[in-house]
């Protein structure tokens, strides 16, 4: 097996079952499950990242963008991650791999959801993945919770797959 395989496996077995699933969406999530009728699927895109410069007089010492494009048009917007180096710090990683973790915030029509996520950087071939839990947002996202799931390489695109509740 190879040790990409082995990455994104390892990754996704720890992930099963860590949070709720939509109900009532016709879709699987590999989140859970859940009897909750407010929350839905989310299967988007990650289009490719730029580095942009971190906002004056804040703590991150990584920051980019990228454009989300979600299938049910729900998270389709502009996302905005910022690292959080006092927290990375904290984290141990394994040779060849970093740790990361950082504040994200998707900026869409229907408001801004924001997310805390913690995930892996395989440092030779640049690909990455992540779980994030959703902390809540403005809008159409005010009370959301959720957990999603992020995957993909840094020099090109990715996938995010999960669920988002809302109140």
């Amino acid at each position: 097996m190879r040790a990409k395989d082995r990455f994104f496996g390892m990754l996704f077995v720890a992930m099963a079952g860590a949070g709720p699933a939509a109900a009532g969406d016709g879709i699987a999530s590999p989140m859970g499950n859940s009897e909750a009728a407010n929350c839905r699927s989310v299967h988007a895109v990650l289009q490719k990242r730029v580095i942009v410069d971190c906002p004056a007089g804040q703590a991150f010492d990584f920051c980019f963008t990228r454009e989300v494009v979600d299938s049910a048009g729900l998270l389709t917007g502009r996302m905005e991650f910022f690292s959080d180096p006092s927290k990375e710090a904290k984290i141990e990683h394994a040779p060849g791999q970093l740790r990361f973790y950082g504040t994200i915030k998707v900026v869409t029509a229907s408001g801004e959801l924001r997310k805390e996520e913690n995930g892996i950087l395989d440092i030779k071939s640049k690909d990455w993945a992540g779980l994030s839990t959703i902390t809540g947002g403005t809008g159409d996202f005010e009370g959301a919770t959720g957990n999603l799931a992020s995957f993909g390489n840094v020099n090109g695109t990715g996938m995010q797959i999960g669920t988002i509740c809302r109140e």
